[in-house]
């Protein structure tokens, strides 16, 4: 039996008639947001977050709309990144996180006039929970004694794993008490999650070569699960020499901008975990095409995520439906309370990790412009991660 041929006329076209950048304030950075509007009637919405130039990105979103994306369909985005891409000529993270941002919005239009989530139209789900590993925990504790107590209460959460950063405001080289210091914190967390509980550490780029090495040997103890970032990711023959002289698992890639940069990084062989950000990539087809690069080399994917909802909401849509995902990041339950208002349906992970949502688009329902008109721009909004005290603005 023949099916009914759909006709054309039925078709929408979700043509783009209006753009509008949100730039919310929550607490320790700025969340940017475009809503985007259709003459069908159909709104979705996408997240630009960046470390830490949320109104340049805005000023972004504004100027790409302009230039390339009102009067465009929806459906049309491969078509729409590349032209975006290629024609600013002077690719970045500012570009990337504004085209994120639209193209975010556009799969949430697509997949509600289809009536699918995103993943259904990236090749359907593979999972029947995402497990998830939980960051910002540990900003009001200082000692060994508070750090074992709260990273005890985050495992009984049923997080895979927890990460953090025990090196305060160290430099390349830190002193023989610096890292003694965070040893001491990592031992206390190892004691306080068990055995079978990952524990992850960030160095936010932050060593030396040497350092980087020293550190990691002295960790040994605690069966790290994977060191990130030892040392800067733009130089990867040392990012490699790192990797070769270390036991945990290397994982590297949020500060990478595109496809074509992460593929150099894997050619180093050393990278164990690839930690692409949605946003700093340009979105989500391009994330699905990075994992794809990195399942070749037989590397698990891991989305780096530190932002607001939408962003989490896009990375369970690509997670769910990615053959090379390992665990995703999550900031949800650390973070200030109102990232659950901005959408209809915010993600949020239960018993440590995320459900996937059967619900069309990216799975949050309508945005909330008045939610995020009451948390404007916060100049203050800022993690230095290289002065003391700076993870206590978790």
């Amino acid at each position: 039996m023949n099916p009914i041929p759909t006709s054309k006329a039925t078709r929408r076209a979700c043509r783009i008639t209006k753009v509008t950048a949100y730039v919310v304030g929550m607490r320790w950075r700025n969340c940017v947001f475009a809503h985007v509007e259709t003459d069908d009637g159909i709104a979705g919405v996408g997240e630009g977050s960046l470390e830490y130039q949320p109104q340049a990105v805005a000023a972004a979103i504004d100027q790409l709309a302009h230039r390339y994306v009102i009067g465009s369909s929806a459906f049309s985005i491969e078509r729409l990144f590349n032209d975006m891409l290629r024609n600013e000529f002077m690719r970045g993270p500012i570009i990337n996180s504004a085209i994120a941002a639209i193209e975010m919005a556009m799969w949430d239009i697509v997949g509600k006039a289809l009536d699918r989530p995103v993943y259904d139209l990236l090749g359907g789900r593979m999972y029947d929970r995402l497990p998830a590993y939980a960051n910002a925990w540990y900003g009001q504790a200082k000692t060994p004694a508070e750090m074992e107590k709260a990273a005890a209460a985050v495992a009984k959460k049923g997080y895979r794993g927890l990460k953090f950063d025990p090196f305060g405001d160290s430099g390349r080289d830190p002193a023989a008490s610096e890292i003694r210091k965070a040893v001491d914190l990592v031992a206390a967390v190892r004691q306080g999650v068990g055995p079978d509980v990952e524990v992850l550490i960030d160095a936010h780029g932050r060593f030396s070569v040497g350092a980087a090495v020293d550190v990691c040997q002295k960790l040994e103890p605690y069966n790290l699960y994977w060191m990130e970032e030892p040392v800067d990711a733009d130089n990867h023959g040392a990012l490699a020499a790192v990797g070769r002289a270390i036991k945990a698992r290397l994982a590297t890639g949020e500060r990478c901008t595109s496809r074509y940069l992460l593929q150099s990084l894997l050619s180093t062989n050393e990278v164990d975990v690839l930690q692409p950000d949605l946003i700093h990539v340009g979105g989500i087809l391009e994330g699905k095409k990075i994992a794809a690069i990195a399942d070749a080399a037989y590397i698990p994917v891991s989305f780096h995520n530190p932002f607001g909802p939408v962003a989490t909401a896009a990375a369970v849509q690509l997670d769910a439906c990615t053959s090379n995902f390992v665990m995703q990041e999550s900031f949800c339950e650390y973070d200030v309370e109102m990232r659950f208002d901005l959408l209809e349906h915010a993600p949020k992970p239960v018993g440590g990790h995320y459900d996937i949502p059967d619900r069309p688009g990216l799975g949050v329902g309508e945005f909330r412009p008045d939610v995020a008109l009451a948390y404007p721009f916060d100049k203050d909004a800022f993690l230095p991660l290289f002065k003391s005290g700076w993870a206590e603005r978790f």
